[in-house]
C-alpha cells in the first residue's frame, strides 16, 4: 500500500474530485491523505463534512500566493505571445489585471526580463516551509493535485517534487486550461488532461513533454458513464412538462447576456405557434453573470418555461449575492440531459456535455448583445472552442434576428435520428472514453509510479 497526498485549493475542485467520488478506488487501495489551504476564501466547505479518511489543514501565505500569481500572469502572456490565442488573452489580461498591472507583467514577459524576474523571485521565495513541513511528515510516494494549472500550490509542489525525486501528478480541471493558462515555474511529472484535443494543446501552449501527458476523461463527467436515477418522465412530470411535447434547454451562461429576455421571445414563439410542441426548461449557470436590466425569473408569468428546480434556491440568492457560486450536483444534471430533446446555450461547458448524450445542439452569441463583453468574446474566440465549433455538429446563431428560427431548425433536428450517434462519436476528441473510470485510472497510474516500472502508457481513446 502507498501513500498518495492529494492538493486541493477550491472550492470546484472539492465538487468535481471529491463530491463525485472519483478517488474513492484509490482510497480503496492506497492511503490517501487530502490537504486543503487553512482559512483561506477559496475553500469554504469543511473538510471535516466530506467524509475522507483523513485530511489536514495547512498555512497559505498569502504574499506568497500574490508573488506566485503575479509571475504566472507575466508566464502567461509570454506564453502568449504569438501564438493564435495572443490577440484575445492579452485583451483579457488587460481589462482583467488593470492598465497598469498588465502593463508590468507585459514588461516582466519578454524573455530577457523574465529570466532575470524568475531568477529574483525564486531567490526571494525560496522553499515553501509549511508545505515542505507536511510532506516531511507524511512522506508520499506520489502527490496528486486537481487544478486549474494556476492556484496555491502549483508551483510549489512543482519544486518540491523536483527536489525530492517524487513523482507529482496534476489532474486538469476545465476544458480551457491548457490554451488558456500557463506553466509558471515548471512541469509536473505527469499531467492528466480530458482527450487527444486538451493534451495537444498541452504541448503546444504550456510546452508541456508529450510523453508525460495522459487521457483519462473528465472526472466531473464520470457519472455520465452511468444510467440516469431519474427516468425521463419522472422529470418531466416533477416540472409539470408534457412528455408528447420536445423539451428545449436553454442552458444559461456566466458571461452575462439577457437571458431571460431570450426566454421571453421563446415564450412568444410557441404561443404564436412558430415553435409547436415545444416547451422550454432553463437551466441558469451556476455562477451567473447577472445584467443590468434583466428581469428576474420568478417575476414573469411563464407559460411554457420552468426552470430547473435543482438551481431555483441559488438563482433567488445570486439575485442578491453576485459573486455566489453553486456546486450542482452532475447525477442531476445527467439526469436532466438524457430527458430533454435538445439545448441550446451561449458559450458554455454544457454544449460538450449534451454532446456527450447524444443530443442536438445550438450555441448562441448574439453580436448585438456581445458588443464589448471582452469575456465572452476572448472565450469564443480561443482555440479550445473554435476546434469544437468546426469538429462538433454545433449549430451557430451569430444574430438576435435569427434565434428563434434557429431554434425551430434546432428541434427539427431531432428527428434525425443519425445526429445522436454522430454527436457521439465526435467526443472523444475532447472527452477521451477509454472504457474504464476516471478513478481506476487514477489507481493504475498511481501502482505504475510506486513500482517504478514502465512508464505510464496512455490509455486508448475509443469512440
Amino acid at each position: 500500500m502507498a501513500k498518495v497526498v492529494v492538493f486541493l485549493d477550491h472550492e470546484i475542485m472539492i465538487r468535481h474530485f471529491v463530491k463525485s467520488g472519483v478517488f474513492q478506488p484509490l482510497e480503496r487501495q492506497h492511503e490517501v491523505v487530502y490537504v486543503f489551504p487553512e482559512q483561506h476564501r477559496r475553500v469554504t466547505t469543511n473538510p471535516a463534512d466530506l467524509d475522507l479518511p483523513r485530511f489536514r489543514l495547512m498555512p497559505v501565505s498569502n504574499e506568497r500566493a500574490f508573488r506566485w500569481r503575479r509571475f504566472y500572469h507575466a508566464t502567461a502572456l509570454r506564453r502568449a505571445r504569438g501564438s493564435e490565442n495572443q490577440q484575445f488573452l492579452f485583451e483579457f489580461f488587460r481589462e482583467s489585471l488593470g492598465g497598469r498591472a498588465f502593463l508590468q507583467s507585459w514588461i516582466l514577459s519578454w524573455p530577457l526580463t523574465n529570466w532575470f524576474y524568475r531568477k529574483r523571485l525564486l531567490k526571494r521565495l525560496g522553499t515553501n516551509a509549511a508545505l515542505e513541513a507536511l510532506l516531511s511528515e507524511e512522506r508520499p510516494d506520489v502527490v496528486l493535485h486537481p487544478t486549474v494549472l494556476e492556484g496555491l500550490f502549483v508551483s510549489d509542489l512543482v519544486r518540491w517534487g523536483e527536489r525530492h525525486e517524487t513523482p507529482v501528478a496534476f489532474l486538469m480541471n476545465s476544458w480551457d486550461n491548457p490554451s488558456t493558462k500557463a506553466m509558471a515555474i515548471g512541469y509536473p511529472d505527469w499531467l492528466v488532461v480530458w482527450g487527444p484535443q486538451t493534451k495537444r494543446h498541452a504541448v503546444q501552449h504550456l510546452g508541456m513533454p508529450e510523453d508525460r501527458i495522459l487521457c483519462f476523461g473528465a472526472a466531473q463527467f464520470d457519472v455520465y458513464r452511468d444510467p440516469p436515477r431519474e427516468s425521463r418522465e419522472e422529470i418531466l412530470e416533477r416540472l409539470g412538462f408534457s412528455p408528447h411535447q420536445k423539451t428545449l434547454l436553454y442552458a444559461g451562461s456566466s458571461k452575462r447576456l439577457n437571458e431571460v429576455e431570450h426566454l421571453q421571445r421563446l415564450e412568444e414563439a410557441i404561443d404564436q405557434g412558430v415553435l409547436p410542441d415545444c416547451q422550454i426548461l432553463f437551466r441558469p449557470h451556476p455562477w451567473r453573470g447577472i445584467i443590468a436590466g434583466e428581469a428576474d425569473f420568478f417575476s414573469v408569468p411563464w407559460k411554457y418555461v420552468r426552470m430547473d428546480d435543482q438551481m431555483a434556491h441559488y438563482y433567488r440568492e445570486s439575485r442578491e449575492h453576485a459573486t455566489l457560486i453553486f456546486t450542482p450536483d452532475y447525477g442531476h444534471t445527467h439526469a436532466v440531459l438524457s430527458a430533454v430533446d435538445a439545448v441550446v446555450s451561449p458559450v458554455s461547458t454544457i454544449l460538450l456535455e449534451a454532446a456527450l448524450h447524444g443530443k442536438p445542439i445550438l450555441a448562441y452569441m448574439p453580436k448585438e448583445e456581445i458588443g464589448e463583453n471582452l469575456f465572452f468574446k476572448t472565450m469564443m474566440n480561443m482555440n479550445f472552442m473554435r476546434d469544437f465549433f468546426t469538429q462538433v455538429d454545433c449549430r451557430l446563431c451569430h444574430s438576435s434576428s435569427g434565434f428563434i428560427e434557429a431554434c425551430r431548425s434546432l428541434l427539427r433536428s431531432c428527428d434525425d435520428p443519425s445526429l445522436s450517434e454522430r454527436l457521439r462519436q465526435q467526443t472523444p476528441y475532447f472527452i477521451a472514453n477509454p472504457g474504464t473510470s476516471y478513478g481506476e485510472q487514477l489507481v493504475s497510474l498511481v501502482d505504475r509510479l510506486v513500482s517504478r516500472s514502465e512508464e505510464p502508457v496512455e490509455v486508448a481513446v475509443h469512440g
